[in-house]
């Protein structure tokens, strides 16, 4: 049975069906998921800031040691006037209790102190062994479970049981994204260094062109460092595998960071600094991995060679893709960078975005999504408007899924982010050489030109910001469907930057683009939830004056979404083209309303499936 058919033998007949997310009541939280994690996370922190006393007391500092002094002081005070002094029995009691808390608080400290019970400490992850030759030490993860020291928020495996993350709170520096690893004796660590050298040449002398990657199985590595440790253990092998593997074949101490699917950015800027990601659940945090002086231009060189861009001191900046369609923006030395070399990656989901996903999250509501969907399967164009980071692109391939199956589509991007199950789709890429004295950049504006020859029934642009959006404009003028998105806050700056230099649209051309969607990311506490903000219409008045007209908004105090009631100028024009009257619109809104709403409750489908049961919905 196809995932069309699941749905409409779920649906009945697509009788209506309310919206799955429950309405949020007056003086209820407006985010109860989000509340639920922060207080959770609160809770714990306050339970490991309290339990966490006595390691502070006890860490050798000046200031530990006086507070040990105090805290015994204190029981012994307590305790001598609970019993030598008349005092009514409740005070009594109350001396009783603080001196005995006093006396257990002041015992566990001095064994801290005095090394009876060792102080966990952070050894950060510092550097590649491939780039310093010295692989660093660092936690050991336990093989059945996830060790949870006190003041931890969360905890999960990257690989079983190699490497794991903890989002511990430090002290005073709040939560820390922890990389923990199998440590490495020093012996253990020079075999790993013979072991890279040897691969190394593999790598380099025998097919630099074609590096030999079945070199670095589990099978041919062990060969290799047993010629190093012949009485290595079973595990003990395993572990320095996976350092291998890691180093050679990934991305050395980011490794665990590109493989954690909550992490969507990843940064780095400058040496001697930790390395930050942004958490889907916990937003901005600083990591344990740092790389000190000379080891950050090392790395960043390796980025770009995955890259397969050049990098130097007389082309010190690259944009590029990485091998699994991260974008990396690196610069090297401090050329343009005053703290030295960085980086920045832009982490993608390996399965793209979807309608179902937009409505999981909240950040549409299936009627809104019901209505892009009658509006992008009827060929209007729209551009989605936000500021960094707030989901532009992902919705944008998300929507995607409601053009016609078979509809010719081509998209132009600067690098590759957009994932459409399309056949019919010619996907093109801008290219930039920095070869002085060549000419031959390809840049959005040249192939859009080239797209115009090519029959497309939708363009779809990465990002507007220059002078492609003229051609951008012109197309939509000449009846092909655009799909685009622009850097801005709101509808209002989106006309201001497409009306003013470098853009320079001219107003009159505003009467082809017929929706604004308007998309936001907005923090509550630790958590920074993506939603629409609203959608508007576009029209263009006798003065040449752009008036937009809000069909849709978010309602920040309910996190709902509401239909302001204004009429829609596209749906009109769609039912004169159609001959529908207005009770068939309605029903025809309310029909993939309920079908969205239905899907949710079908085990997540493959997106060539939902994009298969979109389609034969639409017929």
């Amino acid at each position: 049975m196809t995932l069309f058919e699941q749905i409409i033998t779920r649906a009945g007949h697509m009788t209506s069906r309310p919206d799955k997310r429950p309405a949020v009541q007056p003086g209820q939280d407006r985010f109860p998921a989000q509340a639920t994690v922060h207080d959770e996370g609160t809770a714990r922190a306050v339970v490991g800031r309290i339990s966490g006393i006595p390691k502070i007391m006890g860490s050798g500092t000046r200031r530990g040691d006086l507070s040990i002094i105090a805290a015994g002081t204190a029981a012994v005070l307590s305790g001598y006037v609970s019993l030598l002094v008349l005092l009514p029995v409740p005070v009594l009691v109350a001396l009783g209790i603080v001196s005995l808390a006093l006396i257990v608080l002041t015992a566990s400290a001095l064994r801290y102190r005095t090394g009876l019970v060792p102080v966990l400490k952070n050894t950060p992850i510092v550097s590649d062994p491939v780039i310093s030759g010295q692989p660093k030490t660092v936690e050991p993860v336990p093989p059945a479970s996830l060790q949870r020291p006190t003041g931890t928020l969360d905890a999960y495996w990257i690989e079983e049981p190699y490497v794991s993350i903890r989002i511990i709170r430090m002290g005073n520096q709040g939560f820390t994204y922890q990389v923990v690893e199998p440590p490495l004796s020093p012996r253990e660590q020079v075999v790993l260094r013979e072991t890279y050298n040897r691969l190394r040449k593999v790598i380099l002398y025998d097919d630099p062109q074609n590096p030999p990657l079945h070199r670095f199985t589990r099978d041919a590595v062990s060969l290799i460092i047993r010629e190093f440790s012949p009485d290595i253990t079973g595990d003990r092998l395993d572990v320095l595998a996976y350092y291998v593997r890691r180093d050679l074949s990934g991305f050395g101490p980011l490794e665990p960071l590109m493989q954690d699917a909550a992490l969507e950015d990843i940064s780095c800027n400058g040496d001697n600094l930790p390395v930050f990601v942004f958490h889907r659940t916990y937003g901005s945090l600083p990591t344990s991995v740092l790389f000190f002086e000379g080891e950050l231009n090392a790395f960043v060189l390796k980025l770009a060679q995955k890259a397969n861009k050049q990098i130097s001191l007389t082309n010190p900046m690259i944009d590029a893709t990485l091998p699994g369609g991260s974008r990396v923006q690196v610069t090297y030395s401090n050329v343009v960078s005053i703290r030295g070399s960085s980086f920045t990656i832009r982490k993608f989901r390996a399965d793209p975005m979807t309608p179902l996903d937009l409505l999981r999250f909240g950040t549409y509501s299936a009627e809104i999504l019901a209505f892009l969907w009658l509006v992008i399967a009827h060929r209007r164009s729209l551009i989605i408007a936000g500021g960094t980071a707030s989901g532009k692109t992902s919705t944008m391939n998300a929507v995607s899924l409601f053009i016609p199956q078979n509809a010719k589509i081509v998209s132009l991007e600067d690098t590759h982010e957009i994932q459409l199950p399309h056949k019919n789709w010619l996907a093109t890429l801008t290219r930039e050489l920095s070869i002085p004295g060549v000419q031959g950049d390809i840049d959005l504006f040249s192939l859009l030109k080239s797209s115009m020859r090519q029959r497309p029934e939708y363009i779809i642009v990465g990002e507007v910001r220059g002078r492609e959006a003229q051609t951008l404009f012109q197309a939509m003028n000449t009846g092909h469907a655009t799909l685009s998105t622009i850097h801005a806050g709101s509808v209002h700056e989106a006309i201001n930057r497409l009306t003013h230099e470098p853009i320079n649209v001219p107003p009159v051309m505003f009467t082809a683009l017929d929706l604004v969607v308007s998309q936001s990311i907005a923090t509550f506490g630790n958590n920074r939830t993506r939603r629409c903000l609203a959608i508007h219409e576009l029209s263009v008045g006798g003065n040449g004056t752009i008036i937009p007209r809000k069909l849709f908004e978010w309602d920040v105090g309910t996190d709902t979404f509401r239909r302001t009631g204004e009429p829609s100028r596209v749906l009109v024009e769609i039912c004169a083209m159609m001959g529908w009257t207005g009770e068939t619109i309605a029903a025809e809104l309310k029909k993939r309303e309920d079908f969205l709403n239905i899907a949710l409750d079908v085990p997540t489908p493959d997106i060539q499936d939902l994009a298969s049961a979109i389609h034969e919905f639409g017929e």
